[in-house]
């Protein structure tokens, strides 16, 4: 687990793109709309400011990475992500320069 900070902070510093996905109901996740002329790192942040639980999925090519991040605890959880569900929580990251 890592803090949200640290976690923003890499995005900010890596080339990759990440889709934002916020809780809906009943265990699905529904996409963030954003302001198309805001950076990427500030609809995170506005995401956080409104919403308790938010998935950032990282557009990679070889591998699907997709993290929790939770507001209420200042956590940031790795999980397996599909369409819209959390399908498991996978770990603890040891090396998050690598991941991102």
């Amino acid at each position: 687990m890592k803090n949200i900070t640290e976690f923003i902070s890499l995005l900010e510093s890596g080339k990759h793109y990440f889709n934002i996905w916020v809780y809906s109901n009943k265990g699905h996740y529904c996409p963030f709309v954003t302001r198309s002329n805001m950076l990427r790192t500030s609809s995170l942040q506005e995401a956080i400011k409104n919403h308790l639980q938010i998935i950032v999925e990282i557009n990679k090519n070889e591998i699907d990475n997709a993290f929790l991040l939770l507001p209420e605890v200042h956590m940031v959880v790795p999980i397996i992500f599909h369409g819209d569900k959390v399908l498991s929580i996978t770990g603890c990251v040891t090396n998050w320069g690598a991941e991102l």
